[in-house]
């Protein structure tokens, strides 16, 4: 297609329903995963509502985006590399983080699709390399979902350390070497991109160097860095909008700190305590919700109100800034969402809802059926989606009293965050890729 034809209809999507039309990077346009006006089947199977399913090449966790009439996907390509397994199957597995990495050549691409028919647009290799450390069973060596605008896709894939830049008709742009570098037990990475005003953040937290580092989108020049004590973190930054400012936000050991886009300035941090290291934080316009669960540890969803800085210290076990704390509520993997005044929070097959305002739990649900849950739950029209790796997904009401809406089930193993653009929802399961419309 002609890039300059991708360019309009991306303008145009993206001018329509709020922005709903695209879904540009890791949990949507603005990274909370709400889609307030796009609108998704209340039912679906193989069989039904099905556009279109196809076989993309290689291996990924990394979520599908959608930037106008594209769908754009990631992938490790090799014959050798096996399927990631379940997350039992993966449990129950013989420990692999003191073998050596898989001594097999890498290709990873950038995958383009066409929304309509699924069809293959255009692919473009980022580098080939054997992997430089081994990972979990479970994961992927493309579990890092891109981002996207209408300039571009720029991938980071965690194995090689490398950063990718391609315009949307897959013409290389620019390339950034940022080094591959082990992970706690050898998980393996999962760390998404953020695109923000034309700069692109890449957190890198790991068991040998912990920086967050943003490139000018233009050309892949490195702004600024903002270094920290090593330590693995799989989770996102969050970019928290608040009426005085925007910040980006990151977690990692016992240690959580906000940083001026911009420039790179630290603005608060806080330390000695448990913050999530595998699930996001989340926004909204007045406060931060996060929370930690882990082996042994079930920690609260915290609120802090926006405004904050310098060190946030503990004074006889609270923070100052901290306008709540739901005792049990801390999500599990998958980030929590806020939508209708509620934050919902999934961990252990329970879906629960807590108030925005008062921190006050209105519900906690089992989710039957799902199986292990490491997609993270999006706000879409009036429902929230919730999809298990056993291919089930179900909707409920985005709303402080539980009410099941509906769902569907795929004949797949699905770990990756959906996308939802207007009315198509893209689901990545370890084989397949869907259109349900």
């Amino acid at each position: 297609m002609n890039p300059a034809l991708l360019g309009i209809v991306f303008v145009l999507a993206s001018s329509n329903g709020g922005g709903d039309a695209d879904w540009p990077q890791f949990r949507g346009p603005r990274g909370d995963g709400v889609a307030a006006g796009a609108r998704v089947p209340r039912a679906w199977s193989e069989g039904e509502h099905v556009a279109w399913k196809i076989a993309p090449p290689g291996t990924g966790w990394s979520s599908p985006l959608v930037v106008g009439e594209l769908v754009l996907l990631t992938a490790a390509v090799a014959d050798e590399l096996g399927l990631p397994l379940t997350w039992q199957k993966g449990v129950d597995a013989p420990d692999t983080s003191k073998e050596p990495p898989p001594d097999v050549e890498v290709d990873w691409r950038v995958l383009a699709y066409d929304l309509a028919s699924g069809a293959l647009r255009w692919s473009a290799s980022a580098g080939k390399a054997k992997p430089k450390f081994p990972i979990h069973p479970s994961n992927t060596h493309a579990s890092e979902t891109p981002a996207a605008d209408e300039n571009g896709v720029y991938a980071y894939f965690g194995s090689t350390g490398t950063v990718a830049a391609f315009d949307l008709a897959g013409k290389p742009l620019w390339k950034v070497e940022l080094g591959a570098h082990p992970t706690q037990d050898a998980y393996g990475t999962g760390t998404s991109p953020v695109l923000f005003e034309r700069k692109l953040f890449v957190q890198v937290y790991s068991e040998d160097a912990a920086f967050l580092v943003c490139l000018d989108a233009r050309d892949g020049r490195e702004l600024w860095r903002a270094t920290r004590t090593s330590g693995t973190a799989w989770n996102t930054p969050c970019l928290w909008r608040t009426a005085a400012r925007t910040e980006l936000v990151t977690a990692a050991k016992k240690r959580i700190a906000s940083y001026d886009p911009a420039s790179g300035k630290e603005l608060w941090h806080a330390d000695g305590f448990d913050v999530p290291d595998s699930s996001s934080c989340t926004a909204d316009g007045e406060r931060l919700y996060f929370g930690y669960r882990g082996p042994g540890v079930v920690g609260p969803l915290r609120a802090w109100k926006a405004g904050a800085s310098g060190d946030l210290a503990q004074k006889d076990g609270t923070f100052a800034c901290e306008a709540w704390a739901a005792n049990g509520a801390a999500p599990g993997m998958p980030s929590p969402v806020v939508a209708n005044g509620c934050v919902f929070t999934l961990a252990g097959g329970f879906l629960q809802c807590v108030e925005a305002a008062s921190g006050t739990v209105k519900f906690k649900e089992r989710i039957e059926g799902t199986g292990v849950v490491a997609a993270s739950p999006l706000a879409v029209g009036d429902a929230l989606l919730v999809i298990g790796e056993s291919g089930k997904a179900v909707l409920v009401k985005a709303a402080p009293k539980f009410e099941l809406l509906g769902g569907g089930q795929l004949d797949d193993v699905f770990w990756a965050t959906p996308a939802v653009a207007g009315d198509a929802l893209i689901l990545r399961g370890v084989q397949h890729l869907y259109c349900v419309r």
